[in-house]
């Protein structure tokens, strides 16, 4: 299966003159975003850039205890495919700003790539893997609108301040591309009517407040949304969104998240006509349990569920977490037993309510194939 790091190696020798920009050069950008490229003053290129993060992978390879992600080291690879090719190497990178605050419980980094003197791509970073970036997308399912949101709007308002061109993209992954939407949403309908195409790869929707607002409603004519086949997290709350089904690999729609794993053939993502079973079940299993829960319970319940992770683990990023998963189940399981009776008591019966929802959901299939089987016998 190709995916985009293939696209560099077979598209990496026409530049976007020759072959304009498309949805795969989308998520690659995407996934740049990503990265901690330092300090940038002004606009630097694609190879000057690749240069430099050379240098600094290698002085962290020098350094005793330095660590990143598996998804950072795969970013990575990819990111050096890009800065000694025709197609990439020119593209100019600016305005990076990488924002961790840990009080107002928010992540929020964005760059904008000139690609050439009339386009822009402007790309969000999604969630990484701080317990910060976690619990951020977990506010997102009761709090309209989380800090990073805002701090979107405030970004590309100044991008457009800043520049004069035509065509002016804007796009991210996972929570980037929800950021993407939103920011567009934020802006005036001059400003919005600057901006040709917003790309969501796979980002979680909006609370019912963002939805009713005009300015989502008129920027869903602008979105291009891609999910995978066993989506997880795009499927994750309401949009209005039409989206495209992508063929990806991996056995999870976790997995599938990955844009790394997205299968490319020529210079298109893989299509399909619809998800899988799987996702749909999730999808519907997760709306209807939140349909249950109240914006204070659904608070009450991520702000437990966060301190839990935090308390019991003492990590600051989920990969820690995993790291010694035996030690942190014990420590979760002996954390909530801990807990007052109240609030044990209300975790308890929030993810029973998850439980009941995915029997319900599936009592519900189940009737409804009964009800189908009955009719096409009698048709």
């Amino acid at each position: 299966m190709d995916n985009i790091i293939d696209y560099i190696d077979w598209r990496g020798d026409l530049t976007f003159e020759q072959s304009g920009f498309n949805e795969v050069d989308n998520m690659i950008f995407s996934q740049i975003s990503y990265l901690n490229l330092g300090v940038i003053k002004g606009k630097v290129s694609i190879a000057e850039l690749g240069q430099r993060y050379i240098k600094s992978i290698e002085d962290r390879e020098k350094e005793q205890g330095s660590y990143v992600t598996n998804l950072i080291t795969r970013i990575e690879g990819m990111f050096l495919r890009t800065y000694s090719s025709n197609r990439f190497k020119d593209v100019l990178v600016s305005d990076f700003i990488n924002k961790f605050d840990e009080v107002n419980e928010s992540q929020f980094s964005a760059m904008t790539f000139t690609i050439d003197s009339d386009t822009i791509y402007v790309a969000f970073r999604g969630t990484d893997d701080t317990i910060i970036g976690f619990k951020e997308n977990l506010n997102m399912s009761f709090s309209a609108p989380v800090p990073g949101q805002l701090d979107s709007v405030s970004y590309l308002k100044t991008i457009l301040d800043k520049y004069d061109s035509k065509n002016i993209m804007v796009g991210g992954h996972s929570k980037g591309g929800n950021f993407a939407v939103f920011a567009v949403s934020g802006l005036s309908q001059k400003e919005r009517d600057r901006i040709s195409t917003v790309y969501n790869n796979d980002g979680p929707g909006f609370t019912e407040k963002i939805l009713k607002s005009y300015g989502y409603k008129d920027t869903v004519k602008k979105v291009k949304k891609y999910i995978p086949k066993d989506s997880f997290v795009g499927i994750l709350m309401d949009d209005e969104e039409k989206y495209i089904v992508v063929n990806a690999s991996g056995a999870s729609g976790i997995l599938q998240h990955d844009g790394l794993n997205w299968e490319v053939k020529g210079k298109e993502f893989v299509k399909r006509n619809n998800v899988t079973e799987k996702s749909e079940f999730v999808d519907k299993t997760v709306k209807y349990w939140l349909e249950g829960l109240d914006k204070e319970q659904r608070e009450e319940f991520v702000d437990e569920l966060y301190n839990i992770v935090k308390n019991s683990t003492n990590a600051n990023r989920l990969n820690e977490i995993s790291e010694n998963r035996l030690s942190a189940t014990y420590n979760f399981i002996r954390k909530m037993t801990n807990m007052d009776s109240e609030k044990r008591e209300m975790m308890q019966d929030t993810v029973m309510r998850l439980i009941h929802s995915g029997s319900e959901v599936k009592k519900k299939e189940k009737e409804r194939r009964k009800v189908r089987r009955i009719f096409l016998k009698n048709k």
